[in-house]
């Protein structure tokens, strides 16, 4: 995009402040003004395929889309960019309700900023009418309704478009449900525990001993009276590896390095082959492990990850966050 921008602008300047300066974006004079156009819809092409990727740079597309660098956008020089754009990028329904306010009025930066993030969303359709139902009175009745430097114009894009459904507005509604006294079986994420199934004893039994004080778990006289032997010496092996400080104190970034030899050892046992533990990365549940891996894979705007359909909602919002795009494929072989 800047090889062209240099071809194309003679001068070009952006306005950190849209409300304030406008934009000024002065296309020079080609000899052969029928390639302006061309290039006009190839600038735009590309800057859209990045903000597809990224969520960044709004503002410099506007400022393409307004060719005629007078602060808000035509109805015709809308319908020019869609044409120039991928249809399969952008939501229809977003598309069309775009076009239907361009036809009553000039489109503004905000207004378009607002669009993009319903444009390029995975699931247009998600949305949380709970929270925008009470958003003022969640902020309370004071509040000043004033722009602030960080607001829902300079906060990241990506975060605004991000969408994590196991928790969106069918659980919130449940909550809601929940607080007036209804009963609520919640089924949206695997939680045996939250609906009635018992924890495994053995487990329980061996963290509880982890986290208490030695004086008053596994080195207290009585300590045998209330736990099972094979529970005692387990957890006399896992405080070792801990250490004197206990379960408090933060571990190696990578995770405790005798629980990280075990898994090695198990990797290599079943699998056949070298396992180190210096390659090992213990995480906070599954959702941790997904973000490492996708923030590692993730290094360019036209990088793509693809995901199974159905899919677990945290990969499409994390590479929304990061700043990629979801190619999914169905499970129809």
């Amino acid at each position: 995009p800047d090889v062209l921008f240099k071809s194309v602008i003679a001068t070009r300047s952006f306005s950190t402040n849209p409300k304030k300066g406008g934009s000024e974006f002065i296309f020079s004079r080609l000899v052969d003004e029928s390639k302006v156009t061309p290039l006009i819809a190839k600038l735009q092409q590309e800057c859209w395929d990045g903000y597809v990727a990224t969520g960044r740079g709004c503002h410099t597309l506007f400022q393409l889309v307004d060719t005629n660098s007078s602060g808000s956008i035509t109805f015709a020089e809308l319908r020019f960019f869609l044409e120039n754009v991928r249809e399969s990028d952008i939501n229809p329904e977003a598309k069309k309700q775009l076009l239907s306010a361009a036809h009553d009025h000039m489109i503004t930066f905000p207004e378009f900023q607002a669009w993009l993030i319903r444009a390029t969303k995975v699931d247009p359709g998600l949305k949380n009418t709970f929270a925008a139902e009470h958003y003022h009175a969640s902020i309370g009745s004071s509040h000043a309704e004033t722009e602030h430097s960080w607001n829902k114009h300079t906060m990241s894009q990506n975060l605004r478009r991000m969408q994590y459904a196991v928790r969106g507005e069918v659980v919130i509604r449940a909550d809601a449900m929940a607080a007036e006294g209804r009963k609520i079986i919640y089924t949206n994420i695997g939680n045996p525990h939250a609906v009635g199934q018992k924890p495994i004893t053995y487990y329980r039994q061996v963290l509880s001993l982890c986290d208490l004080p030695p004086e008053c778990g596994v080195d207290n006289p009585t300590v045998a009276s209330g736990f099972p032997a094979d529970v005692v010496e387990r957890a006399r092996e896992l405080r070792a590896a801990i250490g004197d400080a206990g379960t408090g104190a933060y571990t190696n970034s990578q995770g405790i390095g005798k629980f990280r030899n075990d898994v090695a050892q198990f990797i290599s046992a079943r699998d056949g082959h070298i396992s180190l533990p210096s390659n090992i990365f213990l995480t906070n549940g599954a959702s941790s492990a997904i973000e490492f891996v996708l923030t590692g894979l993730i290094g360019g705007n036209r990088d793509a990850i693809m995901i199974p359909i159905p899919q677990y909602p945290i990969y499409s919002a994390i590479i929304s966050r990061l700043g990629a795009r979801q190619v999914g494929y169905y499970l129809d072989e």
